[in-house]
């Protein structure tokens, strides 16, 4: 082996012992990494399922400490309906929860209270280490069913002695295990501490069949034959101490390592190619060294060439032979040159240098021939292959002892520094092609002074400097909010590669302008000194647009107050305490409805000038259509203060255009964190404040826990309104109306019942209003024309058919409702004719939308139905709109009657609304007639009907009938 190959094979056994030895130490790694990364997946699985398990039982269990809670507080009011409350409870939960297989009531030894199967077994899993979560659900263990499946014993204490006994379906398991992405082959499985299976994501059928090895450890990780299919996984285990169940995750080893083998057999290959080149490398080395001693004479031979080539800078050499007219060139210049000879004549030289070089190379060349001049030229040459290549030439004349002149020098091939320069030259033109004509303003400057060096056009035309005014100045002069240390630091971030996004500054122009621009920097050398390209976006009217945008989404167009849900971002931003008012105001959407749109722009614009101020002084203030403003008190020593200050102005008059308007507020109140510690919490609950304020008839209502209760009582019973109409529940109780000189029955005014199972009934004031805020009051106020429309079939086949049934409808049915078409089809439907239902409607109802009203009640009277207008005398009636609305009876309120024959201001109401029903042509009834007396004073005043329990109390049909006798 030669000297020259003994460090190359040493280097290349070193390098290969150390690429074998990384390559080990990295698949070692990387292998590694994959087990623990699969570890952190199984058990992120395995705590995910946990979690969501949690979540599942922790639902289940609020829904059976509901029942459970409403049981203890049936028996606690209801003690005799308590049994059938509770079962009803009961259903409901099975109907809404479809994991729950079935609910029994049991005793503590499992001993079953109410319908379904008990657990003889109860006392052994009712224990602590079985309770979920140190809460009230204990777990029990698997059950089979009689349809062959399985379910899971759960139980709730209901009472000391009493359980609520739960089986719930394995699906719920299955449905946790099966929300998780595992892959093909990876596992998840749900079993209990007693080892028995109740979820298995790849064999759902593996329920029956007990783990191998019950867990014992809060969490472990393994690696083994983990689902009993022979499969090697990754495994962890979740067992909490809390918590009765065990969920466990897998993830298969072989899918794990597919991509390490596949790493295995890339850096084998990598090896392998390495080796394969060292010996490439070997072959080519030994080979080469033996060329290399042929080659010596060679280098001999030429090393007085390269000597003088290396002192003149690496360059070839040339001459001239003035007798011959020959040129030479040495062997560096020929292949540098690739010339196939070592000379030739001038005349054949010159044929290949450029038409445009020739007349001056020719004129030098002889200029030093003849006249001893120094030869320097530039000068492209043509090569045999058809290229060009441009040449440096220096040369002189040589003195000789001959007579003939010789010439001597070298070439220097300068092609690519010329290219070079071309290009420079280009981008140059093109830079400032691009710089000048560029549509935004662009500006290069010092790095270090920050003066302008260059400006192009587009800055010069938006700015309105000059570019001579321009260059005395420097970036500052146009960005003056910013200071020269922080434009310095940002141009040190730009140029060091740092995190330096555009961002939004302010310029200014020369006649003192401001506008917003996005600033985008960047470093380069300019004229050989540090500089930076600054060119600036001119965003004024997308930021002001984008701003309006924000504005928009969270503020109210008309009033220009922040909308609540804005309200609320803003308020979860702040960590102090606040206290929030909400106000309702009643009749500000009634001043639109009635006289117009333009009247009720003017109150609300009062309105919001009134409570703008609060909400200045005091805090936020928010408008939420069409009737409710919310302030937000942040300063919690003023809270009581800001709260006169809302009650004293919502209470006064608001002048309109021509009048004034007395609105009738209803204020909640509710604080934060005491109320809620989310802002939607603690304005839902000033929101539910108001409305309880509104149901109890006071203005001023703060929320408190027991407003809760109530508000959730209302929202139950508003579910067991929706069950009672699809059961059909309600029925109808009838009251007469009579003629009050003669006594005769006049008509029937259907009133609404909801009895109960245990006797007795719901009052209508419970659910009527209930009936409207939740919108049931429509499918419940059709339910009442088709019952009242049977009635009155009822009335006819017992010889009543002239007997007409009066039937009271609601705002939300008249005007969001084809109601005559209700009337008229439930007519029909009992071939009734139309005179024989009648509608009444409260005067408080009908003003609402006094336009859409009237169109209502002439389809009614065009279909032949009375119209009898309630409650005359308490609303807010425009009697330019009830003189034209086709109406057929007025009736008197009973606040009117009380006491009339008594009561000289009662009287006097009801002498004049007497005389303006009758000089209308309408029917007058009096309502709340129970004295004697009342009646002979309304018969002694001309009145046409009466109503009252002194004529009849309301009862249901058939006891009505019995009553009337026959016709």
């Amino acid at each position: 082996m030669s000297p020259a190959l003994r460090p190359i094979t040493a280097f290349g056994v070193l390098i290969a012992l150390l690429l074998a030895a990384s390559l080990v130490a990295m698949l070692w790694s990387d292998r590694d990494g994959r087990l623990q990364s699969a570890q952190r997946q199984s058990l992120a699985l395995a705590t995910g399922g946990e979690r969501l398990l949690r979540a599942e039982l922790a639902t289940l269990e609020r829904a059976l400490r509901g029942v459970a809670s409403h049981g203890r507080e049936y028996r606690r009011q209801s003690p005799e309906q308590a049994s059938s409350l509770l079962a009803t409870s009961l259903r409901v939960l099975l109907e809404r929860h479809g994991d729950i297989a079935a609910v029994t009531v049991v005793d503590d030894d499992g001993a079953p209270l109410s319908g379904g199967r008990g657990d003889p077994t109860l006392r052994h899993w009712t224990l602590p280490q079985h309770r979920v979560l140190t809460g009230e659900l204990y777990v029990g263990g698997l059950e089979a069913v009689p349809d062959g499946g399985l379910v899971l014993r759960t139980a709730v204490p209901l009472q000391p002695g009493e359980w609520l006994l739960a089986r719930l379906h394995l699906a719920l398991f299955e449905r946790v295990v099966g929300s998780l992405d595992t892959g093909d082959r990876g596992l998840v499985s749900v079993a209990s501490r007693h080892g028995q299976l109740l979820a298995h994501s790849l064999d759902p059928a593996a329920m029956e069949r007990s783990l191998a090895r019950p867990p014992h450890l809060p969490l472990a990780s393994l690696l083994a034959d983990s689902g009993g299919d022979g499969i090697r996984r990754v495994a962890a285990l979740n067992a909490p101490r809390d918590y009765p169940l065990v969920v466990f995750a897998g993830l298969p080893y072989d899918e794990i390592m597919a991509s390490w083998r596949t790493h295995l057999a890339v850096a084998i290959g990598i090896y392998l190619l390495y080796l394969g080149g060292f010996a490439y490398l070997f072959h080519n080395v030994h080979r080469g060294a033996r060329r290399q001693a042929r080659l010596a004479e060679a280098l001999r031979t030429g090393a007085a060439e390269l000597a003088l080539a290396h002192r003149v800078g690496k360059v070839g050499t040339w001459s001239i032979d003035g007798e011959g007219r020959l040129l030479n060139w040495s062997a560096l210049t020929r292949r540098m040159l690739a010339l196939p000879l070592r000379q030739a004549s001038l005349q054949v030289f010159y044929d290949h240098v450029h038409a445009q070089d020739r007349a001056a190379l020719q004129a030098q060349v002889a200029g030093a021939l003849d006249t001893g001049r120094a030869v320097s030229a530039l000068f492209r040459l043509r090569l045999h292959d058809g290229s060009h290549r441009w040449l440096s030439v220096q040369g002189d004349r040589v003195r000789r002892r001959t007579p003939q002149p010789r010439v001597t020098g070298v070439v220097t091939d300068i092609t690519e520094r010329v290219r070079s320069q071309a290009r420079v030259q280009q981008a140059e033109r093109q830079f400032r092609l691009v710089f000048d004509r560029n549509p935004a303003p662009v500006w290069i400057f010092d790095a270090a002074t920050l003066r302008f060096l260059e400006v192009n056009q587009a800055a010069i035309e938006r700015y309105g400097y000059s570019r001579g005014e321009f260059l005395a100045m420097g970036l500052p002069d146009i960005r003056p909010q910013d200071s020269h240390e922080e434009i310095l630091r940002t141009l040190e971030d730009v140029r060091h590669g740092r995190d330096a996004s555009a961002r939004v500054h302010m310029h200014r122009r020369r006649d003192g302008r401001r506008f917003e621009v996005v600033a985008h920097l960047a470093w380069l050398e300019f004229d050989g000194r540090a500089s930076g390209l600054l060119l600036a976006e001119d965003v004024s009217q997308r930021l002001a647009y984008e701003r309006d945008l924000a504005w928009r989404a969270s503020h109210h167009p008309g009033t220009g107050l922040l909308m609540v849900q804005a309200l609320a971002e803003r308020l979860d931003s702040r960590a102090d305490p606040y206290t929030v008012i909400h106000v309702q105001l009643r009749g500000l959407q009634l001043v639109t409805d009635t006289l117009g749109r333009e009247a009720g722009e003017e109150v609300l614009q009062a309105v919001v000038a009134r409570l703008g101020a609060l909400g200045l002084r005091y805090g936020l203030l928010a408008y939420q259509p069409a009737e409710d403003f919310v302030l937000a008190v942040t300063a919690t020593h003023e809270a009581e203060r800001a709260l006169r200050a809302v009650r004293d102005t919502v209470s006064e008059p608001v002048r309109g255009r021509d009048s004034f308007h007395q609105l009738e507020p209803r204020i909640g109140v509710a604080v934060c964190p005491d109320d809620g510690s989310r802002a939607d919490q603690v304005l839902g609950h000033a929101a539910k404040a108001a409305h309880a304020a509104r149901e109890n008839g006071v203005v001023v209502l703060r929320f408190d826990q027991a407003l809760a209760r109530r508000h959730a009582e209302r929202l139950q019973l508003a579910g067991r309104i929706h069950l009672a109409i699809e059961r059909n529940e309600f029925e109808l109780h009838f009251q007469p109306i009579r003629h009050a000189a003669s006594g005769a029955p006049a008509l029937l005014e259907a009133l609404l019942r909801w009895p109960q199972p245990g006797g007795g009934y719901i009052p209508p004031a419970d659910f009527i209003q209930l009936c409207e805020d939740t919108g049931q009051i429509i499918a419940l106020g059709r339910w009442v024309i088709q019952a009242a429309a049977r009635a009155g079939q009822v009335l006819a086949a017992n010889g009543w058919a002239g007997l007409p049934v009066a039937v009271n409808v609601s705002a939300m049915q008249l005007f969001n409702t084809d109601l005559a078409g209700d009337f008229v089809r439930a007519a029909a439907a009992c071939g009734l004719p139309p005179g024989a239902l009648q509608m009444e409607l409260t005067e408080s109802s009908l003003m609402r939308n006094p336009a859409q009203a009237m169109q209502v009640l002439e389809r009614m009277n065009a279909n032949g139905f009375a119209v009898a207008l309630d409650d005359f005398g308490t609303g807010f009636s425009s009697m330019s709109y009830l003189q034209h609305l086709p109406l057929d009876a007025l009736k008197i309120d009973r606040a009117f009657v009380a006491d009339v024959e008594r009561n000289p201001r009662n009287a006097a109401i009801c002498r004049a609304l007497l005389s303006l029903g009758h000089g209308m042509g309408l029917v007058v009834v009096a309502e709340g007639v129970e004295t004697q007396g009342q009646l002979d004073w309304l018969v002694a005043h001309g009145c046409d009907q009466v109503q009252g329990y002194l004529l009849g109390r309301p009862r249901p049909l058939a006891e009505l009938l019995a009553s009337l006798g026959p016709a």
